[in-house]
């Protein structure tokens, strides 16, 4: 066993030992049934009772009009498309297991203008000084480096790191600090909510649309336990979901301690949020009551409040139905996938009306030259009578019907397409990658060197509805490998070019499915040990076709940088998210929180 994967088993099972740390005191209105009447209990910590109502401080919830204030802008146009660029954004500190709880939390805020773009963020009411935690990164790996945001504002074509929240020390043998010599913004607690509860989200508005992620913790193979999630601003928001999870759980000690996590944001004050769960519901903290299963629970909650539910029994396939738009993460505290590793997991989900009748699988490229992977795959019905039919052909295990809130997982190399009867039966898609240890050369050879490339992480499919024609991205400049997966669909006068700035035309297009209406082909960034591919490096990037296609951004890590005590260290860890979506309705479905 090597240094790296014995270090990432002693923190696995040293995470069973911690304690759940609690946060800042604040509370819920919670009644099961359909009224949203009820009482708060009190907060964690010694807080009082009742709601917390959260400030904003940069606007307003949207930051539009004559009331922004991020970097002294009137308007922020193209605010209110429905698309994953806006400029109003919460983002949530993912529940991480005791022992790797309160690591390095960063989002990533990408400009696409070509003018300086003004940020704020606030959390729990507080403004918070941008200035102080704000960087411009440059660089790659151990040759990183950061620049104070100068001014508050994004430069044009520019990518602006804002480290929110560290707290506590690292695990043994890990470093989820943020990078040396920057202080994130809140370092006195750690922002994450843990178990069942009610938490709050930071806040983040610009003075002109951008692109954000978040990723948890920042730092690559040293921090060992990461996730990242495409951010939707509030405009893109629904007030109708379907609950999902990760179908991963932590290694070595099965469903203790290992929790799926439900996370539903507030951007409004007095929001009520319906709740239908396929399971119970058990009573948390901060006046979190129980709901019975198939009963409905209704919850309260103020503007950044995050109502968090973690528990064993999964919440996938539940109804959620709000009075307002609010925002949906879905994610697991101790996440990993048939071998080694331990990871965080979160995603932030699509409402009901931007889920599609129809998706395109494409997985990553192989981790290992001439070892094929077949990674898990899930899906999540949303109506009954779901009727699926696969291109080229049903993967083994692969349902071919769906009921509401039916919960399906199979494993395939891919590619394939896959669809329903029509826009009246929408559903849910996720792609997975394993543990790092699955696919090892060490496995089959034992005189191989472990390498650890990559490790568990879960990422939404976006559906061929809700592609983009441009994306301004970024990619992880702490990550040795990037690999993006590419999706066009053909048009009325066949496929057309899809361009990188840093390459030109793509090429390498291969068939997907039987009906020829798709194509893929993958794109390395960088390989190895940072080495730029084709002209190619991380950071900030630019995608564009006459068409909408689909862009998934995956990154890990390998041996080729280093190991543990030797370089600089990237095994055993992996991010994914999609390169950007559009949120708009493509369906009208409404899925009801009815008892039963």
């Amino acid at each position: 066993m090597s240094v790296s994967l014995a270090s990432r088993l002693v923190v696995s099972l040293s995470l069973v030992t911690g304690t759940l740390g609690g946060l800042l005191a604040c509370s819920a209105t919670q009644t099961t049934g359909p009224s949203p009447t009820g009482t708060s209990g009190a907060g964690a910590n010694g807080g009082s009772g009742g709601s917390l109502a959260v400030t904003t401080g940069a606007g307003g919830s949207l930051a539009v009009g004559p009331s922004s204030g991020a970097g002294g802008s009137t308007e922020c146009d193209g605010a209110s498309e429905k698309t994953s660029s806006g400029c109003d954004y919460y983002s949530v500190v993912p529940d991480m297991v005791a022992g790797a709880n309160g690591g390095c939390f960063a989002a990533f805020v990408v400009n696409p203008q070509a003018i300086e773009v003004g940020v704020e963020v606030d959390y729990a009411g507080a403004k918070l000084d941008v200035g102080k935690f704000a960087y411009v990164p440059k660089g790659a790996g151990a040759s990183l480096t950061y620049s104070p945001l100068p001014s508050g504002k994004i430069p044009p074509g520019e990518v602006a790191i804002l480290f929110l929240n560290r707290f506590g020390f690292s695990p043994l043998g890990l470093n989820t600090d943020c990078p040396p010599g920057i202080v994130p913004a809140i370092t006195a607690i750690d922002a994450a909510k843990h178990g069942t509860g009610i938490g709050h989200a930071f806040h983040i508005t610009t003075s002109h649309p951008v692109v954000a992620y978040d990723i948890y913790p920042y730092g690559g193979g040293q921090s060992a336990m990461t996730s990242a999630t495409l951010l939707l601003p509030t405009t893109a928001w629904g007030d109708n979901y379907v609950a999902v999870s990760p179908n991963g759980n932590g290694v070595g000690f099965g469903a203790f301690g290992s929790l799926p996590v439900l996370d539903i944001v507030a951007s409004q004050d007095g929001t009520v949020v319906d709740i239908a769960p396929k399971v119970a519901i058990l009573a948390g903290a901060d006046g979190v009551q129980a709901t019975a299963k198939d009963a409905v629970g209704t919850y309260t909650l103020n503007r950044g409040q995050v109502l968090q539910l973690a528990q064993v029994e999964a919440l996938d396939g539940s109804a959620i139905k709000a009075n307002v738009p609010v925002g949906v993460w879905a994610g697991m505290n101790a996440f990993a996938l048939e071998e080694c590793c331990n990871d965080s997991a979160h995603q932030q989900i699509p409402p009901v009306r931007a889920l599609g009748s129809e998706y395109v699988g494409v997985r990553y490229r192989n981790r290992y030259p001439g070892i094929e992977e077949t990674p898990p795959w899930r899906i999540v019905g949303a109506i009954d009578g779901t009727t699926l039919t696969w291109e080229p052909a049903p993967p083994p295990g692969a349902p071919t019907s769906l009921a509401a809130g039916q919960v399906a997982t199979f494993k395939t190399a891919g590619p394939f397409v896959v669809r329903s009867q029509d826009d009246k039966h929408p559903f849910y898609m996720a792609a997975y990658m394993t543990g790092g240890g699955v696919y090892d050369p060490s496995n089959s050879n034992p005189n191989a060197k472990q390498d650890g490339r990559g490790d568990a992480e879960y990422v939404n499919v976006i559906p061929p509805g809700e592609y983009l024609d441009r994306y301004v991205f970024f990619t992880d400049p702490t990550y040795p490998e990037t690999n993006l997966v590419v999706v066009r669909k053909k048009g009325s006068s066949g496929f057309e070019d899809v361009e990188l700035d840093c390459r030109g035309k793509l090429d390498g297009w291969q068939p997907i499915g039987s009906s020829g209406q798709y194509q893929y082909t993958y794109v390395d960034l960088v390989r190895f040990n940072f080495q730029p591919q084709q002209g190619c490096d991380n950071g900030r990037r630019e995608m564009k076709s006459s068409l909408p296609f689909g862009l998934t951004v995956w990154g890990w890590g390998s041996a080729d940088t280093g190991e543990f005590f030797n370089g600089f260290m990237t095994q055993y860890v992996s991010y994914a998210y999609p390169g950007g979506a559009s949120v708009a309705p493509i369906n009208d479905v409404v899925v009801v929180p009815n008892p039963k």
